[in-house]
């Protein structure tokens, strides 16, 4: 039995995204079963997928929180004992803490995956020396450890669903009117994502095309509750207020990308970027910031166009370009959909299998 320990029980990125495809389309005698620290959706996703579920808390490491650690290490001991798994594999940094911690007191290996590419100097030697094996999202995230503790790390790219994203079945959204041309950024409201500047880059070219339409999907971040009512007021404010659209948390992003003659990422540090990844599928030409692991995606101006991270000037032009070349655009997603084959869920489950597989061996020759 593999245990997938979370560290969050919503979808707050990518990351959930990825390790919900990823347990539910391992091989069966895996017999995967997920520890979440809350119910919440992402259980319920579990549970719906046919995958054993439970819920732990995972409390922060603080002084004060020092009980509740030490009771929370010792349920998920109780637990994993009773489970008898043969490998631990933890989706972030806490959970890989006390995952890492359990595996030490049962003898069995560990797994981090690591999707955030800022470096914490403090956990981050703990967590490499503690975990068997660590498992990066891009170079990006990689690049957060010091040389001297890159010894365990490999880079697996995130996986997507191509045939799921790729139905021509899937009807588009009720709101979306014919006679636009839609800008779609898909991202969660958080001030790293900067849809600040992509309200800036679409006010410059909205007057020239008065047929486009900004829609914004993504779920406002509940640490910047400030930074959400910032963006409604700018948007309040906009001259072209009545073409900018706040749809929020989707539970199908495919009838959205469908109706897309675009899509833009601001985010500046993005530790791998899977919503680039699923416009691509989707033929949908794309527009994204030169930073963390973004440039492993997307080749400049051969499978969409890069722009240097908080230049609304750059992200205008290259949004114009994309409206008014019709050669360009179809060249791009031409290109693209040739590329997003490397990032298939296929792919990345076979080679998580490989990693999986190759720890347990590890583990083994430890004892």
């Amino acid at each position: 039995m593999l245990i997938a320990i979370s560290n969050h029980g919503h979808f707050l990125g990518g990351g959930e995204h990825s390790f919900l495809d990823l347990l539910s389309h391992l091989p069966s005698d895996w017999q995967p079963a997920a520890v979440v620290p809350y119910d919440g959706e992402l259980s319920g996703k579990l549970k719906q997928r046919g995958i054993e579920t439970h819920s732990l808390p995972l409390p922060r490491i603080r002084p004060w929180t020092l009980f509740h650690v030490f009771a929370s290490v010792n349920a998920y001991h109780r637990l994993l004992k009773k489970l008898h798994p043969v490998l631990i594999y933890a989706n972030g940094s806490r959970a890989a803490l006390y995952g890492a911690i359990v595996g030490r007191l049962l003898g069995v290996p560990t797994i981090w995956h690591c999707r955030i590419a800022e470096s914490d100097p403090f956990l981050d030697p703990l967590l490499v020396r503690l975990n068997t094996q660590i498992v990066a999202n891009s170079q990006a995230t990689a690049a957060r450890f010091s040389p001297s503790l890159r010894k365990k790390i490999l880079v697996v790219h995130n996986g997507v669903d191509l045939p799921w994203l790729q139905d021509k079945t899937v009807q588009l959204p009720q709101l979306f009117q014919k006679d636009w041309k839609v800008l779609l950024c898909v991202a969660r409201a958080s001030r790293w994502k900067r849809h600040d500047l992509v309200l800036a880059a679409f006010e410059l070219v909205a007057e020239m095309h008065p047929s486009l339409n900004l829609i914004c999907l993504g779920a406002k971040d509940q640490g910047e509750p400030d930074w959400w009512n910032l963006l409604q007021q700018r948007t309040l404010q906009s001259p072209f207020a009545e073409r900018i659209h706040w749809i929020g948390q989707v539970d199908d992003v495919r009838p959205w990308y469908r109706v897309a003659s675009a899509m833009v990422l601001a985010s500046e540090n993005e530790p791998f970027g899977r919503v680039i990844v699923e416009a691509m599928a989707c033929g949908v030409p794309v527009i994204a910031a030169r930073s963390g692991g973004i440039p492993e995606i997307i080749h400049h101006q051969q499978d969409g166009l890069l722009v240097a991270p908080g230049n609304v000037e750059e992200l205008q032009e290259a949004l114009a370009t994309l409206l008014r070349d019709q050669a360009i655009r179809d060249r791009y997603v031409k290109s693209a959909l040739e590329r997003v084959e490397r990032f298939s869920l296929d792919s990345h489950v076979t080679r998580m299998v490989e990693i999986f597989e190759n720890t347990l061996n590890l583990g083994q020759l430890a004892h």
